[in-house]
């Protein structure tokens, strides 16, 4: 027979093991055997199985303790863990399962029952690894698209430039050095953000910033003199393709703990994006805050192209771009990601509603410390 997965058999008695391996190394199953879960753990660092059985009282390490020392493990967490045991209480079976098992049969057992069981975690295991791959390979398709396409850009204005004036930059007059540099610039800006957008989404990603917030927690602000600030910054951007800011400020005494470059970089992503995605000349960006019970609330909304229905499902995950092929220029795709992580690290939320060809709300609340709420 051809030999399929290797499956780790856990028992301390021989008798036993001995049945349970002839089973399984007759449907061509490998089988690796040890009696207790100490030798087992040693096993595990030479050898990865399909599929652990293991009884639960053994000496020394019992099931119990096996079994949750396996799914500590990074590497081994999915593996398909299936109880075999005398013990039938209904207290250990919960236990096995609170603990990561998948299945749990109770000796005396029929042959056909463990091998059906099996068969259906193996099974079920290929499917979750099957899934997990196609997600992984699309994620990884869509993040070299990303990184190949805004990356590109700047670097070719960058390489570009470089190479005109290490060619010709004696003999460039003033004007065309002065176009030079401003491309230069502008290339190296543009790589400047992109770098920085992938540290920090790497930094929410590992959970830094959380830590810092938890470690530091930052004194509460004035949300709304931040909003009036960035979208003062942004209003030449707007004008520059003739659209109107509407800005309703209404909760000058709110204040919020949140740190203020956290809450500038959300408003700002909002504010660039509604700007981005409007359509290409006028209309207006509507940006308000209110206060209701326990939250201050930021609403960027805009009269742009909008979002499909089913896009909003995902709008938030990163490298998540919507008809990135009909639309150019969106971005690197983490832009809604870092507004997501940002406004969980403080203990609030976003949301986003929209209407293909009418535009888009997003909505970001963020918690009133407490002794604020109280005062409101």
């Amino acid at each position: 027979k051809t030999q399929k997965e290797t499956i780790l058999v856990v028992e301390d008695n021989p008798s036993m093991s001995d049945m349970i391996a002839f089973l399984l190394r007759e449907e061509g199953y490998r089988v690796l055997v040890t009696s207790n879960g100490t030798s087992a753990l040693s096993l595990l660092e030479e050898v990865k199985p399909e599929l652990i059985i293991s009884d639960v009282m053994m000496p020394g390490m019992d099931g119990f303790a096996f079994c949750e020392r396996v799914r500590a493990q990074l590497g081994f967490s999915q593996i398909p863990f299936i109880f075999l045991t005398a013990r039938s209480h209904r207290a250990d079976v919960r236990k096995g399962m609170r603990l990561g098992a998948d299945d749990y049969l109770t000796k005396p057992f029929e042959a056909e029952e463990l091998l059906s069981a099996v068969q259906v975690r193996l099974a079920r295991a290929s499917e979750a690894k099957a899934a997990i791959d196609r997600v992984s390979a699309d994620l990884q398709k869509k993040v070299i698209q990303a990184l190949t396409h805004e990356f590109r850009t700047p670097l070719a204005l960058v390489v570009g430039y470089t190479e005109l004036l290490e060619s010709t930059g004696q003999q460039l007059s003033e004007s065309e050095l002065q176009t030079i540099l401003q491309g230069l610039h502008s290339g190296s800006s543009r790589l400047t953000v992109l770098v920085e957008d992938f540290l920090l989404l790497s930094r929410l990603r590992t959970g830094d910033i959380a830590r810092e917030v938890r470690q530091n927690p930052h004194q509460t602000i004035e949300a709304d003199k931040i909003v009036q600030r960035v979208v003062a910054d942004a209003e030449d951007k707007a004008a520059a393709r003739h659209i109107e800011f509407v800005i309703d400020t209404g909760c000058a005494q709110v204040t919020v703990g949140v740190d203020p470059r956290g809450l500038a970089e959300i408003t700002r992503r909002l504010v660039d994006n509604a700007i981005k995605f409007s359509k290409s000349e006028g209309g207006r960006i509507e940006v308000t805050t209110h206060s209701e019970s326990d939250s201050w609330i930021l609403q960027v909304v805009d009269e742009g192209v909008g979002i499909r229905q089913d896009a909003l499902k995902w709008i938030f995950e990163a490298f998540q771009q919507v008809d990135r092929d009909k639309m150019e220029q969106q971005g690197s795709g983490v832009g809604l990601t870092i507004v997501r992580g940002l406004a969980e690290v403080y203990g609030g939320r976003v949301t986003a509603e929209s209407s293909p060809g009418q535009g888009s709300t997003f909505t970001v609340w963020l918690p009133i410390p407490e002794s604020e709420n109280h005062g409101l």
